[in-house]
């Protein structure tokens, strides 16, 4: 009997292309009345994420790291709840080829990698594996993420490394090729589902 595969395909959410609206608006000097905005989105549809992460962003910008923290702490709680089934079992496949679950799949990367800033790097790698598992394409990168951990970087380490201001180059990927059979256990399946799915 073959296994069913529980693929998460999340909905259109009508606050979208207010979200975008706000995000083409904010430059900086405008931060409170588009955290004033984001607040609102955030309440007419509590399960659009990326309101929350614009939100989070911001209040980070402002040094306001508690409140920031606790925004996003709201948004990974209610993606995850989204996502999982009554068993708290993550889904077969989240994959962000699908243009709705991109703001889930933001949500989680942005709470492990700062699990992984905070030294918490076992929940952090937790969230990583199960990111990757569902999603073998990995568009966002995870697999990065999940080697830097494993090479005992620390998250600044990894960005000051490979931030480009705000973007990774091919060097990354130099690296990682160059790396990754070093944890076979971590990427030895990830390669023969890239190798199937090519």
């Amino acid at each position: 009997m073959t296994k069913r595969v529980r693929e998460y395909l999340d909905k259109d959410h009508e606050v979208m292309d207010d979200y975008y609206g706000l995000c083409e608006s904010y430059n900086g000097r405008n931060a409170k009345t588009v955290k004033k905005q984001l607040r609102g989105l955030i309440e007419k549809d509590p399960d659009f994420f990326d309101s929350y992460l614009l939100l989070y962003e911001i209040l980070q910008d402002e040094g306001k790291f508690t409140g920031a923290e606790r925004i996003l702490d709201e948004a990974f709680y209610r993606a995850e709840k989204l996502i999982t089934d009554e068993n708290g079992q993550w889904p077969d496949r989240l994959e962000w080829g699908w243009l709705g679950n991109r703001h889930i799949i933001r949500t989680i990367v942005n709470k492990a990698l700062l699990l992984w800033e905070q030294d918490t790097t076992d929940i952090a790698l937790d969230l990583l594996r199960k990111l990757l598992l569902t999603n073998p394409n990995d568009n966002p990168g995870v697999r990065y993420f999940i080697l830097g951990i494993q090479m005992n970087m620390t998250h600044t380490e990894f960005e000051e490394k490979f931030d480009r201001g705000g973007f990774y180059d091919s060097d990354i990927n130099t690296w990682f090729t160059q790396n990754d059979d070093k944890f076979p256990e971590e990427f030895d399946w990830w390669e023969k589902a890239i190798e199937e799915e090519e």
